[in-house]
């Protein structure tokens, strides 16, 4: 786009200085007027000669004494051409209008980054999702659950959107996006280009689910401690016993969110008791939850733009394991290692007023939504910058492309602007053209037609610079028009240059027809 608005400007340059130097000869065919000034009109190709010719034609230019001290205002005439600066002050508005309006082209068709990528043959980027943690195989599991719960912290503050919306753009967002319905969550994988993770992506087909179900048990009281030191509060679902359950940690107000090691309710599902301490300020009284938090299968990818024919290694790594969601579902209550001897169970409290410990009594619902929101934020935030892995031999790797946004109605405006200034200076030109012959560029051809000025000088001026010749005393105060002399027993007209006082006062409206030497 660069490149047309380039080449549109220099076409549309090119030709407004082939007009001036067409109806340049018209000018100079009007009156008489000073060597300076038609020299000026000889040069009406260049903005700054015929800026120059605007300024010493405006009208009581002369008459401003102090202003003859600067160089270009020193040259001011009364050569009788009141109207000339008004025609300077046009022309360079047609050519500096011009050029402003080529420029502002490129306003209504910028370039931008494609919202859509494009796909090339290659290798794709996604997460592994086989494992959370790689490291010595003694330490794997407990790293691995650490890991997650890290990765769901750093989830907490990416955006959430309705499960109807859809977000393909994470140029803004602080990580990849997470959708919810009210009851459970949702994740959509992203594809990457291995060289350009962050900048070339496109949204998978491929899904995921994490869903919890709770159960708020009575309460005897509130954490008591027994004859051993260990805390403890008696709670019974409706139709059972009392059962004691055992606290490793307690805060006041605050919720700890203790998972089980074992695996009791799936391979891919978590089972937590979760208690809310009771404390002098918000919380009158403490609250104990049995749940149960379950990361779904990834769904299978069958997009246009996905990823296909993986290999068996190829689906292990991109669909996961059970192990993964399971650590995924519990990861809201990782610490890694076992606190005091406590091995079938892991427990994270957390300061109440934060994102996973409000300062209000929370209810089943309230409990279920916070557990499977860390579930999928650690999921995100895996795949949003955790281990990866190389799907090869793929025809959709997304690669960073361009699209043109092009504002039609002022694209038009503008062209048609252009173009109408084209067809003025056009107008201009075949109505001055053809009232007085019209020269070639050519240096010699100028050469011999301003002869008899130069010759008033002689040999001697052959050194001389234009300025010097504009000031020689024979010539600084001649005034010259370009004119021709009729030719005798029908001989053709001699084209020449006039001087005034010397030659026939008036010029001509138009040249006559016929042949011209």
């Amino acid at each position: 786009m660069i490149g047309l608005s380039l080449c549109l400007g220099l076409n549309l340059l090119s030709s407004l200085k082939h007009y001036a130097n067409t109806f340049r000869w018209s000018f100079l065919a009007r009156r008489y007027v000073s060597l300076e000034t038609f020299d000026l009109i000889l040069h009406a190709s260049s903005l700054v000669k015929v800026t120059k010719l605007m300024i010493i034609s405006m009208p009581g230019i002369r008459r401003q004494k102090h202003l003859h001290k600067l160089p270009w205002f020193k040259d001011a005439r009364n050569d009788g051409t009141k109207w000339m600066w008004l025609v300077c002050a046009l022309w360079l508005s047609i050519n500096i209008g011009s050029q402003v309006l080529v420029a502002l082209l490129s306003l209504f068709w910028p370039v931008e980054n494609s919202l859509t990528p494009l796909m090339s043959p290659g290798n794709v980027t996604v997460a592994d999702l086989t494992t959370w943690y790689v490291g010595p195989k003694a330490k794997t599991n407990a790293t691995a659950m650490e890991t997650a719960w890290q990765f769901g912290m750093e989830a907490q503050v990416y955006f959430e959107y309705p499960i109807n919306e859809t977000m393909t753009d994470l140029s803004s967002l602080p990580g990849t996006p997470l959708y919810h319905n009210g009851t459970s969550w949702e994740y959509r994988f992203f594809n990457r280009n291995p060289q350009q993770q962050y900048t070339s992506y496109i949204l998978s087909e491929r899904k995921i689910h994490a869903s919890t179900t709770c159960e708020q048990l009575q309460v005897d009281g509130n954490v008591r401690t027994d004859e051993d030191g260990i805390l403890f509060i008696k709670g019974k679902a409706d139709g059972q016993d009392w059962t004691m359950y055992n606290i490793p940690e307690q805060a006041a107000g605050s919720i700890t969110w203790m998972a089980s090691v074992d695996a009791h309710c799936g391979s891919r599902c978590t089972n937590f008791t979760i208690l809310q301490n009771k404390d002098k300020a918000n919380i009158p009284g403490s609250s104990l939850f049995m749940c149960n938090s379950t990361l779904s299968h990834v769904t299978p990818a069958h997009g246009k733009y996905d990823i296909s024919g993986l290999t068996h290694d190829d689906e292990k790594s991109v669909y996961g394991s059970d192990a993964f969601a399971r650590i995924a579902a519990g990861a809201i209550g990782w610490t890694g290692i076992a606190w005091n001897d406590w091995k079938t169970l892991q427990s994270r409290t957390y300061t109440q007023g934060s994102e996973w410990s409000p300062t209000t009594v929370v209810t089943t619902d309230d409990v279920a939504r916070m557990l499977s929101r860390f579930t999928i934020g650690a999921v995100a935030a895996f795949d949003d910058h955790g281990i990866r892995y190389n799907v090869r031999n793929q025809q959709t790797v997304p690669t960073q492309g361009q699209q043109l946004d092009v504002d039609w109605f002022w694209i038009s405006v503008i062209l048609s602007s252009i173009c109408g200034i084209q067809l003025i200076a056009l107008i201009l030109m075949v109505a001055f053209a053809n009232r007085a012959i019209v020269r070639d560029e050519s240096f010699f051809s100028m050469a011999m037609l301003l002869s008899p000025v130069v010759s008033k000088i002689g040999p001697s001026g052959m050194n001389l610079s234009g300025a010097e010749i504009k000031e020689h005393r024979k010539l600084m105060w001649k005034k010259i028009r370009y004119d021709y002399r009729e030719g005798k027993d029908g001989g053709p007209n001699q084209v020449d240059i006039f001087f005034e006082g010397k030659d026939q006062r008036e010029g001509r409206k138009s040249w006559a027809p016929g042949s011209y030497s």
